[in-house]
């Protein structure tokens, strides 16, 4: 067994060692455990894991302010590989699944928003514009919705405790010196306004009924 099955297996084990059966949760945890020190794992390095997110090499304002929000909303530690320009989620694997699967699908949606609305002569500082309005937009509404989510209340703890994982496992560098972003004022006012269209209330594939919220 390589050790990101291992993992997968102790993770498992983990869960059982949550049941109502006083016998089946003893047992589960005491193989977690074997499974653990003959891997050179601890519980953390096992629950946690990673998903890694195409994203564009150059820096990109409208696409960090999604990737914030949506690591924000599903208890993730989020940061941006400098190597390649890649969003990486990090926490649980069902959130990270999560986090990634709603980014890509809000990109996608800023996108396709861009081109219908936008007149294609249109200069890139208004494109850009327009899309960080939606973004911004969008990340209120995310913001909003989160709170109403049913586990709003572990949120802090969880992403506090898979940050400094996070931190104790690998040299963070994100973005290093920024530039000044130039914004055109009506296109992203359209862009704000446009985003109130956008639904949240959508399900990702393979997340036994959770949403990220109401449209």
């Amino acid at each position: 067994m390589d050790i990101e099955k291992a993992k997968q297996k102790i993770r498992k084990l983990l869960a059982l060692s949550k049941s109502p059966n006083e016998n089946e949760a003893i047992a589960a945890l005491e193989k977690a455990k074997q499974l653990m020190e003959e891997y050179g794992l601890n519980e953390q390095s096992s629950i946690f894991t990673s998903n890694k997110i195409k994203a564009t090499k150059i820096f990109t304002p409208w696409r960090t302010i999604i990737a914030n929000a949506m690591a924000w909303l599903y208890n993730c530690y989020q940061y941006r590989d400098k190597n390649d320009g890649t969003f990486v989620f990090n926490g649980e694997e069902f959130d990270v699944f999560m986090a990634g699967e709603m980014y890509t699908y809000l990109i996608k949606t800023i996108e396709r928003m861009a081109k219908q609305k936008i007149r294609k002569n249109a200069k890139y500082t208004f494109r850009k514009s327009y899309k960080q309005g939606i973004a911004s937009r969008l990340y209120d509404r995310i913001m909003e919705l989160g709170e109403l989510c049913s586990w709003a209340p572990q949120r802090e703890t969880k992403i506090k405790a898979i940050t400094d994982y996070v931190k104790n496992q690998i040299d963070l560098i994100t973005n290093p010196q920024k530039k000044k972003v130039k914004i055109n004022g009506l296109a992203a006012s359209r862009g704000f306004k446009d985003a109130d269209g956008i639904s949240l209330n959508r399900q990702a594939t393979g997340s036994g009924g959770r949403f990220i919220g109401y449209s």
